[in-house]
């Protein structure tokens, strides 16, 4: 269910242009990286022993040390009322501040309770629970190529740097 709803999402809305972007799609990278196979998907289930909280921040852990070869996203997510927009973010400030930034990754959240916006515009998959890791030199690089399309011309000042600054 994850898989299919992520691959809508960059379908129907991460991959189609809009004024509030300066003409650009919300995520001008994400259908390529689909259609060339650079996406992992993992949707995580409940276990007995570990929180959803613990869960995740293990899961970071594991692909961020045993990156997947020739991947360039990793998108863990569950059921949003598994975890709350409080402990998701939680999850990605524990693991920058203990190894993401060290291992050269970026995490960013995304929980249907927390609305990331843009004007007009919601960013949110709005179903699922999702941690998004990048490589944080692309990501960056990404960034950039952004900024000189004036993508970011919109944006709030604090959102920006929310986001930039991760």
């Amino acid at each position: 269910m994850l898989e299919q709803s992520i691959n809508e999402w960059i379908e129907n809305f991460l991959n189609i242009p809009t004024p509030t972007l300066n003409n650009l799609p919300p995520c001008p990278f994400a259908k390529q990286a689909l259609i060339s196979n650079k996406i992992v998907i993992n949707q995580l289930r409940p276990l007995s022993q570990l929180s959803m909280k613990e869960y995740f921040i293990a899961e970071i852990e594991n692909y961020t040390y045993h990156w997947p070869k020739g991947k360039e996203v990793v998108i863990l997510g569950c059921e949003a009322d598994l975890i709350s927009a409080e402990d998701l973010e939680e999850c990605v400030d524990i693991t920058t501040e203990k190894f993401l930034s060290e291992r050269g990754f970026v995490a960013l959240e995304d929980h249907p309770d927390e609305e990331e916006r843009v004007k007009d515009l919601i960013f949110n998959q709005g179903t699922y629970a999702l941690i998004l890791l990048q490589e944080a030199e692309k990501l960056d690089k990404a960034r950039r190529i952004l900024d000189k399309q004036n993508y970011y011309k919109n944006w709030d000042k604090q959102y920006y740097k929310d986001v930039v600054d991760r």
